[in-house]
Formats: structure tokens, sequence, C-alpha cells
């Protein structure tokens, strides 16, 4: 089974979210973009703990964007609607699936249903506020009330940010070991061996009992119990250190950390915790898959679950429960962390933005990229830990220099790279095309950075360069007028013949850096900028370009022509 589209309309900022989902789906923004507001919306129609007051909805969780501009405006007296829905298909496989959506059904061939939670009025006309309600339907148009029962057949499992781990486990009714120990006890049975244990126990539990100060414990709380309420109404108790009883002995074992040290789970820190509660939830998920006939395919909605996980546990967790898993799971995380962001999918990356009160939602999948170029995309997620995904707008560079020196550009003209949301990405080579297209993907604003690389024939190959990425986008005009600026030579060089007052900075930090027979070279110079090649060959003996970009990074340096036009373009955006 897949669920395929997730649709949401008028709910909070959500006026219109239209979403093709993933069997692992990660949803990425900024704060009050929206992201709890989606999840909150799939449990209104798949959360079976929902109760059904839980379910109805009041006039402040209506879009501000139905509003007329009245300060007494109420969007439930006109009568406004607020639905969810989401669309699943390839579930004919399953019985209990088809007995389930066999009400929610929009199309026969391939099958494809919907459900769909609606708070829309019932009753009343005219000047009357009409009496609301919020329930699950199937199927298209006003669609057939689809019960709890049937909606258990998807079992959803929301994870709330920030949430107690150690209570939560402790909680009885909450835990997820719960059901473990529980089907732990049924399976133990009569087994051999639990008749040793009770006896054990029981030893145990008498020798404890046959200490004075235990037995003297003991006679005073019975002594305490008759003394308040009488005989005929007190309750016989006994101080035991676990139940006789084999099966109640095993659904009362707790989880302790540290091996042989038993350390109770409070001493374990936060992020231990929450690794422990994500393994205790996958162990019970597939043991309910497996002994809970009604279940045919878990949900699970996670929020911003990076809280207290060390990086390298996030990648890992994540790149484990996001992977596809049969057709039997799906999830949907929101996060704000690049981490988890670089595990998955790209085709699966969501991002959300707030643009005057109203989210939209950009989805990478979107990008007319070829197989090669997706993993292309995942390789370089990866390796920078996603952080376009969570940019503004992004510059795109060439390499490692330019990463370093446009920071230090953007400061000589004034502009906080971060206040603006602007983030500096090599794509390590000049196959910019895949990283555009990426980008218009996801909503991203962009510009590209690319040297001259003029030829010993004086062509150049970024104008070439430039006019192919317009033509793979479909694009006319000028490259500058969409982003993309092209240097005169390389970088390095173009600091110094278009700036003069980079020169001085330039020529100290390259004797810095070379050795004495180098360091002469640039002395002869006599604060004349040589020729490209002698130059970029004194780039070399410098370190190369990425050492020589770190040192001159600290210096004060302005940006050359074209580099400066990039950041102004991309600020203006």
């Amino acid at each position: 089974m897949r669920i395929t589209r997730f649709i949401v309309e008028n709910f909070r900022n959500l006026a219109h979210v239209d979403l093709e989902l993933c069997s692992g789906t990660v949803i990425v923004g900024e704060n009050r973009a929206g992201k709890s507001n989606l999840l909150h919306a799939l449990r209104l129609i798949l959360d079976g703990r929902l109760s059904y007051a839980d379910r109805q909805l009041g006039a402040e969780d209506f879009h501000d964007g139905l509003s007329n501009g009245e300060p007494d405006w109420d969007p439930m007296a006109e009568g406004h609607v607020i639905q969810a829905s989401i669309e699943v298909e390839d579930f004919m496989g399953n019985a209990g699936l088809i007995a389930a959506l066999s009400d929610a059904l929009v199309a026969e061939d391939p099958p494809r249903a919907r459900l769909t939670y609606r708070f829309a009025p019932v009753d009343g006309t005219g000047d009357d506020r009409p009496r609301y309600k919020g329930a699950v339907y199937g199927g298209a148009g006003d669609g057939q009330p689809i019960s709890s029962e049937k909606l258990a057949s998807l079992h959803l499992v929301f994870l709330h940010a920030l949430r107690d781990v150690e209570a939560d486990i402790r909680n009885w009714r909450r835990s997820p070991l719960r059901n473990l120990l529980v089907t732990a006890a049924a399976a133990a049975g009569e087994s051999d061996g639990l008749d040793d244990v009770k006896a054990a126990m029981k030893e145990a539990n008498d020798k404890l009992n046959g200490l004075a100060v235990i037995k003297e414990l003991g006679e005073n709380i019975g002594g305490r119990l008759v003394d308040m309420v009488g005989q005929g109404q007190a309750v016989e108790t006994r101080l035991a250190a676990a139940p006789d009883e084999p099966a109640r002995l095993i659904r009362a074992m707790k989880l302790f950390v540290d091996g042989d040290a038993n350390r109770p789970l409070g001493s374990a820190s936060l992020g231990t915790l929450n690794v422990i509660y994500l393994a205790l939830q996958e162990l019970g998920l597939d043991a309910r898959m497996v002994d809970d006939p009604d279940i045919a395919h878990v949900v699970t909605a996670i929020e911003e679950p990076e809280a207290h996980l060390h990086p390298h546990l996030q990648r890992l967790v994540f790149r484990r429960l996001l992977r596809e898993r049969d057709g039997s799971h799906t999830a949907l995380v929101t996060t704000q962390s690049p981490h988890i962001a670089s595990v998955t999918d790209p085709r699966c990356l969501v991002v959300l933005r707030n643009v005057g009160g109203t989210t939209t939602a950009s989805q990478a999948r979107k990008a007319d990229l070829e197989p090669t170029e997706w993993e292309d995309i995942a390789r370089y997620l990866d390796a920078t830990r996603a952080e376009i995904v969570f940019a503004r707008k992004v510059l795109l560079v060439e390499g490692y220099a330019e990463q370093v020196l446009v920071p230090a550009f953007a400061r000589s003209l004034g502009i906080d790279l971060d206040k603006e949301g602007i983030t500096v990405c090599a794509v390590h080579g000049t196959h910019f095309s895949t990283y555009v297209r990426f980008c218009e993907a996801l909503g991203l604003p962009w510009a590209v950075i690319t040297d001259g690389d003029v030829d010993s024939k004086g062509r150049s190959a970024g104008e070439a360069r430039a006019a192919k990425l317009l033509d793979v986008l479909g694009l006319t005009g000028s490259p500058e007028d969409h982003g993309i600026f092209v240097g005169d030579t390389t970088l390095e060089y173009d600091l110094v013949t278009t700036r003069p007052q980079n020169v001085e900075p330039v020529f100290s930090v390259m004797k810095e850096l070379c050795a004495a027979p180098s360091a002469a070279v640039v002395d002869a110079w006599k604060g004349a900028v040589p020729d490209q090649e002698e130059f970029m060959r004194i780039v070399g003996n410098a370190g190369g370009k990425g050492r020589y970009a770190q040192r001159l990074s600290v210096r004060d340096i302005a940006p050359s022509d074209h580099v400066e036009k990039a950041l102004r373009h991309l600020v203006a955006r």
C-alpha cells in the first residue's frame, strides 16, 4: 500500500497544500512554516486515539486568509470548510485494506481510495450560525462516514516533539514496552522453567518478609488500615519484591541500562533515551503487524525528533526509518536538522515556507532530473549535510575557494549572509544544471557564480556554460537577468584585475604562504599584476587555491565585479 497524496485546505496557516508522498517523506521549514499543523491535519484523519471531541475544531482553526477583514468576522457563520485528505493506492493485495477502503474508492483502474477529515456545517442557513461537525469520510464529494474501527487498519503512530521519554516508558498506558511485555508473557505460557521461576520468586519474597524490619513494616501497614477503616473494610496487603506468578512477573519487568550495573532509565542521557524509545516503538510495531490482523499499514508521524540526538545518531536512526519497507509502512518526519534531511531520498523532500501568513509547499520530486542526476543530488546532500535545503536563497559556486571567500566578500559589502538566509553551496565542478533545477523545484531563489575560463583563442567557456544553462532551463535573455554571473578569467585573477585595492593584500598573502623563491617572484612584480599563467602558478605554490583562499578570507578584500553583482542580485530577490 502507498499513501500517494496528502491535501490540506483552510486549516490554520495551511490555505491549500497538496503533496505527493513517498514511503519516507521529510518535511523541512522554518518556525511557523506549518510543519506541526500539517502533522495535526494527518492525525485528524488517521489517529484513532483522538476522541470525537478532539476532532471538533473552532473558528480559530480556519485560515486567516478567508477573513473579510472585519474584526468580528466568523468563518463558521459564513459556512467555510476545513478539509484534510489522503489518497491511497496499491492496496488490492490486502484483504483488510480492501474491506476498510471499500467505501472510499474514487477510482477503479487502478484502484484509488480517499479518506477525508471534514469540519463542515451540518445544519443552519441564512443568518443562523450553522452547527459544525468534524468527522472522517471516504470517497469523493461528501463521501461516506468512515468508522474508527475501519480506520484501525491504518495504524498511526504519532511522536510529538520534546516528549518525556522516561515518563512515557514508565507509564503503563503509553509505554511502547507494554505490548512487548504482554506478548512475551502470553508466549511464555507454561513453558519449561516458569515453575522454577515461580518457586525462586516465592522463596525470595518469603526471605525478605522474614526480615524483622520488613515484617514489622508489613504489620504496621495492615494495622494502620484497620485503624482507619475497620476490619471489615480494610484490604489485606503483602510486601513483595515482585509477584510470584511468572506471567505477571514478566509484565512487571522494567528496562535498565548499562548492563550489569542495572541503572534506571533516568540515569541515561536524553539522546540515549530517545534511541531506546524509537527502538521499542519499532519492535512494537513489527510485533503488532504480525499479531494484529486488523493492522494492514503503519503510518509513523514524527515531529522534530532531532532534539538531544547526536548528528551521527540522527543519520543512523533515520536512514533506517525512512527506508522503503515492502509497502507496509509510511513515515512522515518534520525536522529542522540537516543531518536527517541528508539521509533522505532527495525526491522525498518537502520544503514549507510561511509567506504572508500562508504556507507554501515545494517538492523536490518536481525537478526534472535523470536517475543519475538524482543519485548525484543524494550524494551531494549526504556530503554537505543538506544545508542547501534549509536555505532561503542559494548561491551556487564552483568549489571550495569560492565557498570560503564569498562570505568575506559579503561582509565587505555590508551583507550578512545569515540574516539574508543565503547559503553558499559549492558543486565542486561546473555542472550547475542539476542543482539549479533542484533549487527550482524547492522554490529556492538561486544565483550562480562561474569562472570565465578563457582559452587560448579568447573563447569563454564560462559564457558558453551560462548559455547552455539558460537553454536547459528554457530561458531567454541575458544570463545575469536570470542570476548567472560569469567572471572574466578565474576568481583569483579577477580579484586583482577588477579591484586594484586587492593587489596589496593578495600579494601579501602570497608571500606569507610561499617559500622564498616564489616570494621573491612576488616581490619582483613590484605591485604590478603579472599575466594570468604566472599569477596562478604562484597561487599553486602558495599551497593551492583552497589554502590560499582560507588565508585571504581574513583580509580586507573586495569582491570582483561578477561576485558583487551575484550577491546584490540574491539580496534583492
